[in-house]
């Protein structure tokens, strides 16, 4: 039986209860409802693709957009996320510690402000 990953990431975000939720349950919760992608877009950042790897040794949010002229990176795991951008191929990153979602908007916001 094929089980689409929107709905496994929403039974694995049932299963957790509401103190249990970390960072990365949340912006998996704001993927489900689409305000992930709206999150990202009121930062400025166009072409926004999100990209989900949910299997059973490894859970990731890959996004990628632009912002302007730059191409820019977001990698989000359960206890880390990274952000990398450039002119070209966005392969130098700047690793955070995953605290809260809106640590992440925060740092892509500061990080789009430099560019």
């Amino acid at each position: 039986m094929l089980t689409t990953k929107k709905k496994k990431i929403q039974k694995y975000l049932d299963q957790k209860a509401g103190d249990n939720k970390c960072a990365f349950d949340d912006l998996l919760s704001d993927y489900l409802d689409g305000s992930l992608k709206e999150n990202l877009e009121s930062v400025k950042m166009a072409r926004v693709e999100i990209y989900i790897d949910w299997h059973d040794d490894i859970k990731c949010i890959g996004i990628q957009g632009r912002y302007k002229e730059y191409y820019i990176d977001l990698q989000i795991s359960p206890n880390e996320f990274s952000v990398s951008f450039d002119l070209d191929e966005p392969d130098e990153d700047v690793i955070y510690p995953l605290e809260s979602k809106e640590q992440v908007y925060s740092v892509l916001s500061e990080t789009v402000k430099k560019l």
